[in-house]
C-alpha cells in the first residue's frame, strides 16, 4: 500500500486518485489517510459514528479560497484516520450512508403526494419529457417512487430546507425537502463504457 504525502491518500496504485502524483512512499502505520470530505453539520455525526466504534477520526476545516479571503469559516471539513483503522472506517460510514439513504428513501416516498411542480418549470419539462400538464406530476411521483438512491444535496442558500436528489433508473428528480417544490429533473448520465 502506498502513501501520497501531499494528500494523505493510502493507494494500491502507484499514482495518487487525488493529485495524480508518482512520489509515493510505503505507508506506515502512524499516518493519517483521508476518508472523506463533507459539509461540516455532517462531520460531527461521522466522528460520533466512528468513535462509538473506537476509531480516531480528526477533521480538518477545508473550503474554497474566497471563504477564506473575506475570513469567513470554512464550510467542508476533511477527515483523517490512522491507517490501520482506514478499512474498518471506510465500512462504517458506507453502512452509515446507506440507513440514511433508507431514511431518507421513505421519507421521500411518504411525501410523494406534496409534489408540485411550479408553472414555468412544469411547461419546459411538458415539453422535454412529451407529456401533458395534468400527466406531469404523477410521473414525476412515480419516479420518485422509483428511487433506488436519495442524495442529500446540501442547504438552499440560507433557508434550513435541503436538495433531495431522487435517482430513479432513467432520472435525477431534485426536490425541495420541506415544500416538495420540483427544483429540476434531469436524465441520469451513465459511463461510457
Amino acid at each position: 500500500m502506498n502513501y501520497c504525502e501531499k494528500c494523505s491518500c493510502a493507494t494500491e496504485d502507484v499514482r495518487c486518485p487525488l493529485c495524480g502524483t508518482k512520489k509515493l512512499r510505503p505507508v506506515r502505520e502512524d499516518d493519517y489517510c483521508f476518508l472523506t470530505e463533507c459539509e461540516k453539520s455532517y462531520a460531527a455525526e461521522r466522528k460520533r459514528v466512528l468513535a462509538a466504534e473506537g476509531i480516531e477520526a480528526v477533521g480538518v476545516p477545508y473550503g474554497n479560497g474566497f471563504l477564506t479571503q473575506v475570513a469567513l469559516p470554512l464550510e467542508n471539513e476533511r477527515l483523517y484516520v490512522r491507517f490501520p483503522d482506514l478499512e474498518r472506517a471506510v465500512g462504517l460510514l458506507k453502512q452509515e450512508r446507506n440507513e440514511r439513504n433508507d431514511v431518507y428513501l421513505s421519507y421521500v416516498r411518504s411525501r410523494k403526494d406534496d409534489l408540485f411542480v411550479p408553472a414555468k418549470l412544469a411547461k419546459k419539462l411538458c415539453r422535454k419529457l412529451h407529456l401533458a400538464e395534468d400527466e406531469l406530476v404523477p410521473f414525476l411521483a412515480r419516479e420518485i417512487a422509483a428511487s433506488d438512491a436519495v442524495f442529500d444535496g446540501g442547504r438552499i442558500g440560507m433557508e434550513e430546507a435541503r436538495m433531495y436528489l431522487c435517482r430513479s433508473e432513467r432520472f435525477v428528480v431534485t426536490v425541495n425537502s420541506d415544500t416538495f417544490e420540483v427544483l429540476a429533473v434531469d436524465l441520469r448520465k451513465r459511463p461510457r463504457f
